[in-house]
Formats: C-alpha cells, structure tokens, sequence
C-alpha cells in the first residue's frame, strides 16, 4: 500500500493512540490537535542528507515510538 490515503489512515491511528495517552490514561488531559501535530513532527525519524519540511518526505517519516519517548519524563 502506498500513497496518502494509506497514509492518512496510519496517521489517524497514532492521533488516536496518543489522545487513548493523553486524555483516557490521564497523562496529558490537554491534549489538543495543535500540541498532537507538534509531537508528531519533533518524533519524526528524518534523513540527514534532506532538508526538512521537503516537498516530497514533509517533516519526515512517522516515528510514533520516537514521539513517545519525546514525551517521556
């Protein structure tokens, strides 16, 4: 599978993994789409050889493993 609609369907899984995180297991009852974007960009896994956000790779490649331990204390 390629393409956006595989991806947005990925994407959507890990907002919906971190807010089950955030709000239902209380670690961050704030939790909003804006701050969710933000951790999503800062765990992404990035090459050193592209300039990022690029036109093909945006801000890199999902890491949501990576995000969360951004997120650990």
């Amino acid at each position: 599978m390629t393409g956006t609609s595989t991806s947005a369907a990925i994407c959507a899984g890990a907002c919906a993994l971190m807010l089950e995180w955030g709000v239902v297991q209380g670690h961050d009852v704030t939790l909003n789409t804006y701050r969710i974007r933000t951790f999503l960009v800062k765990g992404c896994t990035r090459d050193p050889n592209i300039e990022y956000p690029s036109y093909q790779w945006g801000y890199g490649s999902l890491n949501l493993l990576n995000t969360f331990n951004f997120l650990r204390p």
